[in-house]
């Protein structure tokens, strides 16, 4: 891997070539790439590079794609995939660049994630106007097809305004895993193993766990959907917080990656990953408090 990476970051165009060439496969992949070249080279030479093989990406798919038989909406749509891909890449090589340290970059993800849910709630369209045509369009198919009943689709309906908050999750999450990738191909870059030893230790602040600990009580009381769209990203950040704290027990006693394996592949590949997920959470929230990881460290 550290040959690959040696290669990658040789030429400043190389990992924002590569990752236009894995953009139709994983965006975490690509965004993390280019993030890499942004930390290594800076915001102002990067952005340059990253807007031209942008373009040059979106003016391909405006060609090709009708040369394929691919509808014009979805070459558009990939074109667009592209373009917040490198956007979001640089910006979070800038975020990245900024805080230097995992942690930080981290937390500052949420916060963002956080205020801009804020802003759409009390100053823009909101979760329910923001979404409201994609679910009529929806809630018009399932009746016609009848495949819900009245009950299940009034529920339907009452989510609605949730879905800004599982949305900013999602892309939250997304967002951590591109940062989490970068931050491990940086450290490989530079000869260092630095992020396994930090993210064993990611651990919220009081600054963010003491407020994202009262969103997730207040959630589970108070149904006004600011406060649950808040909760959903909340909970982001003590799932990778329960995550460091079960790779920081299985370093620290040696266990097999086998033992880790399952965990993932419920959480990624199952239909208990909201159990897992709530598990998970539910461990990284206790470890703000109560420190779940002090039994590992050598007593004085």
């Amino acid at each position: 891997m550290k040959a690959f990476v040696d290669w990658l970051v040789a030429r400043r165009w190389r990992p924002i070539l590569v990752a236009a060439a894995t953009l139709p496969l994983v965006p975490i992949v690509p965004t993390a790439l280019v993030a890499l070249e942004t930390v290594r080279s800076g915001v102002g030479p990067t952005l340059p590079l990253a807007a031209l093989v942008g373009g040059l990406f979106v003016l391909m798919w405006t060609i090709i794609g009708p040369l394929l038989g691919l509808d014009p909406l979805l070459a558009s749509v990939y074109g667009g995939v592209a373009i917040v891909v490198f956007a979001v890449g640089v910006g979070l090589g800038g975020l990245l660049r900024w805080a230097g340290r995992l942690v930080l970059a981290f937390e500052a993800i949420l916060v963002l994630g956080m205020g801009a849910v804020v802003v759409l709630n009390l100053f823009g369209p909101g979760g329910s106007d923001l979404f409201a045509p994609v679910f009529d369009r929806l809630l018009a198919a399932l009746q016609s097809e009848q495949q819900m009943t009245a009950a299940q689709l009034e529920a339907f309906r009452q989510a609605q305004p949730l879905v800004l908050g599982l949305l900013a999750a999602g892309f939250a999450t997304t967002l951590a895993l591109s940062l989490f990738v970068a931050y491990w191909l940086c450290g490989i870059a530079v000869g260092e193993r630095r992020f396994g030893a930090e993210f064993r230790e990611l651990r919220l602040s009081r600054v963010i766990g003491i407020p994202a600990t009262i969103l997730i009580t207040v959630g589970l009381v108070l149904q006004a959907p600011l406060v649950q769209n808040l909760a959903a990203l909340a909970l982001v950040g003590f799932l990778f917080q329960g995550l460091s704290v079960l790779h920081a027990w299985a370093h620290a006693r040696s266990w097999h990656p086998g033992y880790l394996a399952p965990v993932y592949v419920l959480l990624l590949l199952t239909p208990l990953r909201v159990y897992i997920v709530l598990v998970l959470a539910a461990a990284g929230l206790m470890d703000n408090w109560f420190d779940l990881r002090a039994p590992l460290r050598p007593r004085t």
